[in-house]
């Protein structure tokens, strides 16, 4: 899977953009400021209708502009000749989404369209931060490759929202709590069973990328749901009380994790800051091979400053990971890793959101 071009009007810094991008490694070099994220959270914005950087999306318009407007098109193994087109439009807080000329009637109907895996510097936070993050890492991979897990994770956000409002009331009924409890183990099953199996299908691919790094530290990596799905529904009977009390339901899939160990010890509590990164980026690049395996064909990485805290050997050795035949689009501030760098790339250079092609290609 590849963006073969993308356009992109008033979003944040970006007035007017035009892009052919290369089927294998785009290379963006920019100063600070100047659009390299934006770029990039623009495409993510495409993908997943959301974005990295914020829940208020007027903040993603351009200052004095009404909204702002994205078209990609897509080419998938599934379909070399007829890439799929999509466009959206943001104009006064209205979102509108068309694939293939077509209105979406639902936002999660784009979810899947245009597979993307989105690294940063600060990829170690899988690992070192709390269990919302590993959640939210399951959900959004889990997602753009089944839509039956999108359909379950929405059911049971929906189901849990309401259960939590009636938790609140002074005048709660069991029967109410009941009907929603039904629907929160339904759904519950779908999502344990499935990232039950993801993390079971990720941990051979994280080993042995972590293995290409590191030779002599094991990674292993294991999912820890908060409750087993047939007795969830019986755990959230019990609890009512204590969750009257707290106002908010205390177990469920909404509080799960993955466990992430070096050599048999937990990651977040004693590993180094560069154990951590090198964890946390087996994790990631996993997610890679595991989509082509289950949907045959490569995901799109975006990749926003990847190696700037990584000196250029080590950044190197970390890019080699990222297989072949897959396309990049990667952001640095300078060319210094691109000087070693074993495979064919375009360059673009990047100042005030406008952007060029460079004439330095490998």
């Amino acid at each position: 899977m590849y963006l073969k071009n993308f356009y992109a009007r008033y979003f944040r810094c970006i007035t007017d953009l035009n892009v052919e991008f290369h089927t294998g490694m785009n290379i963006i070099i920019g100063a600070n400021a100047q659009g390299k994220t934006s770029l990039l959270e623009a495409i993510h914005f495409l993908s997943l209708a959301r974005s990295l950087r914020t829940n208020n999306e007027k903040e993603l318009v351009q200052y004095e502009r009404d909204g702002f407007l994205l078209k990609g098109k897509v080419v998938s193994d599934e379909d070399m000749m007829e890439p799929i087109s999509i466009d959206m439009k943001w104009v006064k807080g209205s979102k509108r989404i068309y694939v293939n000329g077509i209105s979406l009637e639902k936002v999660s109907e784009l979810i899947g369209k245009m597979r993307i895996v989105f690294l940063t510097s600060d990829f170690s936070d899988l690992v070192s931060e709390g269990a919302s993050y590993r959640r939210r890492f399951m959900d959004v991979q889990l997602s753009q490759m089944d839509s039956a897990y999108l359909y379950a994770l929405q059911g049971y956000q929906r189901a849990l929202r309401q259960r939590n409002e009636l938790l609140r009331k002074p005048d709660v009924k069991q029967d109410e709590l009941w009907i929603w409890e039904v629907q929160m183990a339904e759904f519950a099953k779908t999502l344990i069973s499935k990232r039950s199996a993801f993390i079971k299908n990720l941990k051979p691919f994280a080993s042995d990328i972590h293995n290409q790094i590191i030779s002599d530290e094991k990674l292993e990596i294991g999912y820890l749901p908060d409750v087993l799905e047939d007795v969830f529904l019986k755990k959230l009977e019990e609890n009512r009380k204590t969750d009257i009390q707290r106002g908010q339901t205390i177990h469920g899939p909404h509080r799960d994790d993955i466990e992430v160990k070096i050599n048999g010890y937990p990651v977040r509590q004693y590993a180094s800051q560069g154990q951590k990164k090198t964890c946390a980026y087996a994790i990631r690049i996993s997610e890679i091979y595991l989509s082509k395996e289950k949907k045959e064909d490569f995901p799109i990485v975006l990749a926003d400053e990847l190696f700037s805290d990584l000196d250029p050997q080590r950044g190197k050795k970390f890019l080699e990971t990222i297989p072949e035949g897959i396309q990049v689009i990667i952001t640095a501030v300078d060319e210094i890793f691109c000087r070693n760098l074993e495979r064919k790339f375009d360059m673009y250079r990047i100042r005030s959101g406008n952007l060029e092609k460079s004439q330095e290609q490998a």
